[in-house]
């Protein structure tokens, strides 16, 4: 066979299977798309097809990031699955700033992500208010990172043009295998859909989560659940303690440009300043079993330094910004009515008024951290006058001299849960037990 013959043939052959390929491809992509696994076009819901879609309870972060594009809300919630349960756009002082508002907040999330999330809605759609809710283990000088489910490629900035993202993010998606895993999984799960718990403005419906059929909730009853959660937050406390972390000094936790969890925080205050956005802050209300476990793990200390640092942040931006209102700062995370909730009796399945767990709030909680940081008190709802002190330069002393008094107070009220608390701890930290079920790992 002559040469000029073997290369036409060996072209040919590298043609179809390019042609090939490319058809494959775009087969996927299509199936992809109009499946829609992930929630991200919409471009049909048919039901006994993709109406129900699965995927997007363990692809939260992916989910999100599309829901955006259609929202385009001018008001975002940022924070971890503590906001993403707690608070809800629908209320009343939300509303009535009479733009579109989504809760941003999801499972796990931390300040790097937060910052990427805020840049993306931004980048979407300009943002006029942002509430950041900062659990107190993010006022932290550890390196922050990104979890596994949060992809860049995704997420849109000022310094990358939507096309590209379009190419990098839609397009690599559509034509993944792992998401036509995802859509075969969709279209075979529909004869068994579940109760959504993800409502329109990105909230997770407590009142569905917690009450799903075979939840430990349901199963084993609020009281167990609360206890189970507070064995998890003992653990992770005690994984988290190394030697000398009992005490730090305010500057260890300074912004700087180490990548450190609190170095976003500062990056997050800094966008919206430039940005012209306004910035309300909160530390957010676990139950006080949790800062019970946290004294008990020696982090204590570590939490009022965060705190220090938090406020002497603020001020700091507040002195760069002498004719624009100072960045407010709320502290539910103290001892108070709310937080220091008695607990049911053990084998009760009686629910708590505040609280799902020792981690996370009711929307009636929220509520209130939304009045308080707002200044708008609904008429229906008296928020306890002890649930919530802004913390500034000026009142951080005297506030965490405070809770120090009302932390004796509830050691006396509750001595015996406190000295469970401390058991648990040493026992964790004694034995290196394993970690419970990840699926509780929602804080």
């Amino acid at each position: 066979m002559p040469e000029n013959s073997v290369a036409r043939s060996a072209f040919r052959y590298s043609l179809m299977l390019l042609l090939s390929g490319c058809a494959l491809v775009a087969a996927v992509a299509g199936v992809n798309a109009l499946v829609d696994p992930f929630d991200m076009y919409r471009l049909v819901r048919i039901e006994g097809f993709n109406a129900y879609k699965p995927a997007i309870y363990n692809r939260v972060r992916l989910h999100k990031a599309f829901e955006l594009r259609r929202v385009r809300p001018q008001t975002i919630i940022l924070g971890t699955s503590r906001s993403h349960v707690g608070l809800r756009c629908a209320h009343e002082d939300l509303t009535r700033l009479d733009e579109a508002c989504y809760n941003l907040a999801y499972d796990g999330a931390t300040t790097q992500e937060m910052f990427a999330y805020l840049r993306h809605a931004h980048a979407i759609q300009p943002l006029h208010h942002v509430v950041l809710g900062l659990d107190s283990y993010l006022l932290s000088a550890a390196p922050s990172f990104t979890r596994p489910g949060f992809d860049p490629l995704i997420l849109r900035d000022a310094a990358t043009p939507a096309w590209w993202r379009a190419i990098t993010g839609d397009l690599r998606l559509l034509a993944s295998l792992d998401t036509l895993r995802a859509s075969i999984a969709t279209v075979l799960s529909q004869k068994w859909p579940e109760p959504s718990w993800f409502a329109p403005d990105g909230q997770r419906l407590g009142e569905v989560f917690f009450h799903r059929d075979g939840e430990s909730f349901m199963r084993d009853g609020p009281r167990a659940y609360f206890d189970e959660i507070d064995r998890l937050e003992a653990r992770l406390q005690t994984q988290a303690a190394t030697p000398g972390d009992a005490r730090r000094s305010p500057a260890a936790v300074q912004p700087d440009a180490n990548g450190s969890s609190f170095a976003y925080i500062g990056h997050i205050v800094d966008f919206c300043r430039a940005q012209g956005i306004d910035l309300r802050i909160f530390i957010s209300p676990s139950h006080m079993h949790q800062l019970e476990i946290a004294a008990a793990a020696g982090a204590l200390l570590m939490i009022e330094d965060g705190k220090r640092a938090l406020t002497h942040l603020l001020a700091e931006d507040a002195l760069l910004h002498p004719f624009q209102p100072p960045v407010p700062l709320i502290d539910f995370s103290g001892y108070s009515s709310i937080t220091a909730e008695a607990l049911p009796p053990v084998g009760s399945h009686d629910e708590m008024r505040y609280y799902w767990d020792s981690s996370h709030f009711k929307e009636l909680v929220g509520d209130y951290v939304l009045e308080r940081l707002f200044g708008v008190t609904a008429a229906a709802r008296d928020v306890p006058g002890d649930f919530g002190m802004p913390l500034s330069e000026d009142t951080l002393a005297s506030v965490l001299a405070a809770q120090r008094i009302a932390q004796l107070a509830y050691r006396q009220r509750f001595p015996e849960e406190v000295a469970a608390l401390r058991a648990m701890v040493r026992s964790k930290r004694d034995t290196g037990a394993p970690l419970i079920s990840a699926s509780l790992a929602i804080r």
